[in-house]
């Protein structure tokens, strides 16, 4: 059995790992428009709207609106992007991931949603970047998205250990992508989730909450990166 490559990059999803929005999300309003059901719409909007590029992707509310099958008429123009709050103890929590490894955030937030938050100077100066997927033109779980990451940063993705609180979209996209995956959960996992844990024995990790994932973090990582350092010549 082969060793696992040591992390040498930690990527931290933002919403509901960090912190919150303010107000209604211009995703969570398309959800509701949309006849499809929630989680089904959730998931479209998520690929194709946290994806697009508003400055290059011209026709990006009409690609949205077909897929969500909602009249492109209904397209809520007068969006007002919400705020984003951190909660007490994230800024603090980065900068201690930070001492043990290079910490990048990989977040799926649409243009629209993020022209308010300037997320890498809230967490400033603990990041080496900020990557949302509408800049990456990759969404989670779409494996592309930790890939990209990873090859921005010079690392492999079996380097990355990425963070987050859904199964569906950050712990999938992790582990498509060949990364490890620290999943933030406080209830038990159901048969679903089970069922893909097996599938990647060693690859995924459970803890209740951002306290828990920084002590394993600082636990885990940093053993194996003092004994690279110590190798090394």
């Amino acid at each position: 059995m082969s060793t696992p490559a040591p992390v040498r990059l930690v990527s931290l999803d933002v919403g509901y790992t960090l912190g919150e929005p303010s107000g209604t999300t211009l995703t969570q309003r398309l959800v509701e428009l949309s006849p499809l059901p929630a989680r089904q719409a959730k998931k479209v909007a998520q690929q194709i709207l946290h994806a697009l590029d508003p400055r290059s992707d011209a026709p990006a509310p009409q690609t949205v609106c077909a897929a969500l099958r909602i009249a492109p008429s209904a397209f809520p123009q007068d969006h007002c992007p919400p705020g984003f709050a951190l909660w007490p103890g994230a800024v603090e929590a980065v900068a201690r991931i930070a001492r043990v490894v290079p910490v990048v955030t990989l977040s799926n937030v649409s243009h629209w949603d993020e022209q308010e938050t300037d997320v890498a100077a809230l967490l400033a100066p603990h990041l080496q970047a900020h990557h949302p997927s509408w800049q990456l033109g990759f969404a989670k779980p779409d494996p592309r998205a930790v890939e990209t990451v990873a090859r921005l940063h010079g690392r492999d993705p079996a380097e990355v250990l990425h963070v987050g609180d859904s199964l569906d979209y950050d712990v999938r996209g992790a582990l498509a992508a060949g990364a490890h995956a620290l999943w933030i959960t406080s209830r038990p996992p159901a048969s679903e989730a089970l069922r893909l844990l097996a599938k990647y024995p060693g690859r995924v990790t459970l803890v209740p909450d951002l306290t828990r994932a920084v002590e394993h973090i600082e636990q885990t990582v940093l053993p194996s990166t003092q004994m690279i350092r110590s190798s090394t010549p």
